[in-house]
Order: structure tokens, then sequence, then C-alpha cells
């Protein structure tokens, strides 16, 4: 233990909800904890609060949730009760370490940077494995040999932690620690894994959490029901790193698209597409049903993924982009810029370069009308029109109607009714 003199963490105890986390516990010992210190010492915003409590945790949350005010919610826990306060403003965790020791509870936690804790009455700092020491090395070190055996989620975390923390490396053991857990992620909640990948391919650089996937094994592996497994990555991260140019090139195009556009959607689409499939794994539909079941795609996810996957032609000629457009609708954003991320210089760039203000240019012009064409013409009125029951002939003359709308061929009643006419007589 060292008392604080001068830290960064003076303002942190000053906070209100620190301060009314003080005043519940009384004379409980009480420790901030985690990530609030972490980013606190790193100059982040203050995101939430990590506490832990000696005793009485119940008893201290309820008396929180009063003085916050905040919504109380039990978070349970195999070894630890746990309890969320929901405030306006931030989240404040708060763990019930009953009757263990500080250093035990310390322990268990993933990454030195986390594994240490702050006293607020008396500014006594508690850091028994260097986490400060990695902060100012900016190194993510594994807190125990068994920090990702006992959860093996942490896996994933690691290269979300790489992403969020600026600057921030992997000890090469934590690497080799995580590698050889990563056939146990399949134990874990397939909601839990799917958020932790959702968080990682959001951010803009997301190919540096790629690229941390492929060295430890996660990828492909997960995805092919093989986790840890040495498969091939293909072009992945050439590719995941490419789609931030072609965001770029987006933005300066069309900004309002741009915006639109989902690159963690596009990321899935790549990872996806660079998978090495052999006939054991069966067609990339196969597989991307399969990781859907598994929990690893929501069922929104996935059809966004499938329409992206779909669109593997680079638009050419009028039609061709006004097909694109009907077939992506508000997907197109995402879609083209998927589909440029597989080149990243020569002349298939040169060509999605050309493509990509024309795509744009007609989606600002005809977007919504080319997303779902108006209907021109019902059912009943190609009854009434050619003389014909009710039947699939009638369905198939609207097809073609809305097939010539997406073209441009048609844009009024009456071409709509010039081509049932012509149709009919196909």
């Amino acid at each position: 233990m060292a008392a604080m003199d001068s830290t960064p963490f003076r303002d942190l105890l000053l906070h209100p909800a620190v301060q009314a986390l003080v005043a519940a516990a009384g004379k409980v010992e009480t420790h901030l904890v985690g990530g609030v210190l972490r980013d606190n010492a790193l100059g982040l915003p203050l995101k939430d609060i990590d506490a832990v409590v000696a005793s009485r945790g119940k008893e201290i949350a309820e008396r929180l949730a009063e003085t916050l005010p905040a919504r109380l919610v039990l978070l349970g826990g195999k070894e630890f009760a746990a309890y969320r306060l929901v405030a306006q403003d931030l989240d404040v965790d708060l763990w019930d370490r009953a009757g263990t020791t500080l250093h035990e509870d310390l322990a268990r936690r993933d990454f030195t940077v986390n594994s240490f804790a702050l006293e607020p009455h008396t500014g006594t700092l508690t850091d028994p494995f260097d986490g400060l020491g990695d902060l100012a090395r900016r190194l993510l070190r594994a807190t125990t040999a068994e920090s990702f055996s006992g959860d093996p989620l942490r896996v994933l975390r690691l290269p979300r932690l790489l992403l969020r923390l600026p600057g921030f490396s992997a000890d090469p053991a934590t690497v080799e620690l995580a590698r050889q857990s990563v056939p146990h992620l399949t134990r874990v909640a397939a909601e839990r894994v799917r958020d932790e990948l959702t968080f990682l391919l959001e951010p803009e650089d997301a190919g540096r959490g790629v690229a941390l996937l492929v060295a430890l094994g996660v990828y492909p592996g997960l995805w092919l029901d093989q986790p840890g497994a040495p498969l091939p990555a293909g072009c992945v991260l050439a590719e995941v790193e490419a789609l931030r140019g072609r965001l770029h090139d987006l933005q300066q195009v069309d900004a309002e698209a741009a915006a639109a556009a989902d690159g963690r959607i596009a990321r899935h689409a790549i990872l996806l597409r660079n998978l090495p499939l052999s006939p054991t794994h069966g067609t990339l539909r196969d597989v991307l049903a399969r990781v859907r079941d598994a929990g690893y795609l929501t069922r929104q996810t996935t059809e966004d993924v499938a329409l992206v996957l779909a669109l593997d032609d680079l638009p050419v000629d009028e039609v061709d982009l006004r097909r694109f457009l009907h077939r992506a609708k508000h997907q197109w954003s995402t879609a083209i810029c998927a589909l440029g991320a597989r080149w990243t210089a020569g002349e298939g760039l040169t060509r999605w370069q050309a493509v990509l203000p024309r795509l744009a240019d007609l989606a600002r012009r005809e977007g919504e009308a080319l997303f779902d064409p108006p209907r021109l013409i019902t059912g009943a009125d190609v009854q009434d029109l050619l003389g014909i029951p009710p039947g699939r002939e009638v369905g198939r003359l609207l097809d073609a109607v809305r097939s010539a709308q997406v073209d441009g061929h048609v844009r009024t009643r009456e071409e709509a009714e010039a081509v049932v006419r012509y149709r009919s007589t196909g």
C-alpha cells in the first residue's frame, strides 16, 4: 500500500457520485477499482464508476440509489453479489466481496491496469500487480496466469481495450495466455461474445482489433466452429484496413451517405467473405446461417450482412447502378464501401472510384423511388385491362412493371399499362 499525495485521482474523489458512495458506505471498507481509475489516470472521460465494499453491499446499494437518485439493478455473480446503480449521467457498479480480501478481489480481475484500488477516505492506493506501472508503459498485461482461463471472454476484451486505450500494446506472454484460452470461447454465452465482437468492429480503426483476432486464432476459427485452429486468414486484414479509405472516399463524395454507412456491418461482411471455406464448411450462406444460429449475430445483423455479401459485382452502366440501389436500398453506402474494400490500388480501385460519384448522385436524385418504386398499377387494374382472372400471370406482369420502373423505363401509369400489354403477348 502507498499513501496518495498528489495523484490524478484527486478530482475523481470529489465527484458527487463518489462522495455519495462514501456517505452510503459509512464505516464499511470501500474502494474504487477497475476502469474508473484506469481511465482517470489516462485522462479519459468518466463513463462509469466501479467500486467494491467489504460487506453490506445490498444495504449500501439501496442507500446510494436513494441518494443519487438511481435505478437499482441486481447483477448477480458466481462469487460476489453485484449491483448496478443506473443514474442519469453515469452508472455505478458496486461489488460486495463478502469476506474475501481486497487482494483476492484484485487478483480475479483481467488486466493489471484494472487491478488496483483507491480507498476514498484516506487516499490509500493498493497496487499489488503494478497496474500503475503498466499504465505508464501503455501495456496490457494479464493480472494472473488464470486471467483468461477463469473467463475466456477476456480473450476478446484484450483487443477491445487495445482499441479503446490510446497507444497501448499487449504483453507477449499475455497474448499467449489468451491464445491458449481461445478454444474455450464456446463455453461463453453467445450473447456476451456477440457484444464483444460488436464493440470490436465498431471503431474506425477496427483493423487493429481484427489483426489481434487473427493473431490469437479467434479469426477465422470462431466463424468456422473451430476457435483457436491455425487457419489461414486470407486478405481480411488488408480489406478491413482498406475499408477506412473507402469510407473516406465516400465522405468526400457524399457526407450524408458516409454518415449512414455502417462500418460494423461492412466489417462483418469482409470477415465472412474472406473465410477459407472448404467442402466441410458448406457455402458462405451456410456459414452465415450457423454464425446466426450460434448467436454470434443477431437476426437483423445477419440480414444486413447477407444483403451486403450478395452485392458482389461492381455496377457499370446506368441500369446496373439502378439495380444496385434497388437491391441494396438504404444499405447501399455500406455495400459499395464493403465492395470497394477489395481494392487497395490498381485498376479495380480506379474503376470503383469512378463508379462511386455516379452511384451517390443517382441515390440523391432517385433514392426512395428506386429503393421502393411507387405502385403505378394494381392487380385489379391488370385484370380489368386484360380481362383475365386473378392468378400467377397477374403477379408476373406486376413484377415486370416494377422491374421496368427500377431500370428507368417506366415512370407513369400509361407506361406501366403499355408494359402490361406488351408482356401479356410475350
